[in-house]
């Protein structure tokens, strides 16, 4: 979770409320280690980057 959050500039505890939320999907690894993919992430937050005239 660190380095997604990081990696779009959020906290960690963002991302699982998006995973809660059903924005974006969440996987558990071994049961412990929660993943999410990067271009689904990334997709997420594209359209609010554009919206408020970040740089894409």
């Amino acid at each position: 979770m660190k380095t997604a959050a990081a990696l779009i500039d959020v906290d960690s505890k963002t991302i699982r409320n998006w995973i809660a939320s059903g924005d974006i999907a969440g996987y558990r690894i071994n049961g412990r280690l929660l993943r999410v993919e990067r271009a689904e992430l990334l997709a997420l937050v594209r359209p609010a980057q554009l919206a408020t005239g970040g740089v894409s």
